[in-house]
């Protein structure tokens, strides 16, 4: 299924869809600023946000590449992201990882920072959506934060300082995105 043809937005082109789309999340972004998307920090809490955001967009809004059944490869540059049937499997082991770590709870801001780094970086690899997944997990990381005491706010983070942490992170190096929490992060304990 090709992007245009699943948009609920009537786009034609390619343009068209993604400025309709950055005008429709961009507003829904800024609703989530007063109401959070509630849930239990697991796989089903991620798909909830991302729906939350395109569901005016995206036929698949919410559903991972394995629901939607979007057999395609995925990847960037050189980074291959995982396959769509292994998501079922390697986001139950990625989530069940976040569960048994508590979700970094109690965690000094330092600790916090490389546990993030190291789950944002397993989030982007999984890269479970069509389209959209860097806003959804960073609103998802907001949430685990803030369950952990954190204020995290990405707003001082440019495009390519994320991308740069992305593609050093998927060759296994997570200094950059840990470096990017350490400055996205507050105590509010």
């Amino acid at each position: 299924m090709t992007l245009l043809a699943s948009n609920l937005v009537q786009a034609s082109t390619l343009e068209q869809l993604y400025n309709k789309e950055k005008i429709l999340t961009s507003a829904k972004m800024i609703a989530l600023r007063k109401t959070s998307i509630v849930g239990q920090l697991d796989y089903q809490h991620l798909k909830n946000i991302h729906h939350f955001l395109f569901v005016d967009v995206y036929s698949w809004a919410g559903k991972d590449r394995y629901e939607a059944n979007i057999t395609a490869v995925f990847g960037k540059g050189t980074t291959h992201f995982t396959p769509y049937d292994k998501l079922p499997l390697v986001s139950t082991a990625l989530f069940e990882a976040l569960k048994d770590e508590a979700y970094f709870n109690g965690q000094n801001l330092d600790a916090f920072a490389k546990s993030a780094a190291s789950f944002m970086n397993g989030l982007n690899i999984l890269h479970p959506f069509r389209e959209g997944n860097g806003r959804t997990q960073r609103i998802f990381m907001e949430y685990v934060a803030k369950n952990a005491g954190y204020v995290l706010s990405f707003h001082n983070i440019t495009a390519y300082e994320m991308l740069k942490a992305s593609i050093v992170g998927a060759q296994g190096n997570i200094y950059l995105m840990e470096e990017i929490f350490k400055k996205s992060l507050v105590n509010i304990k």
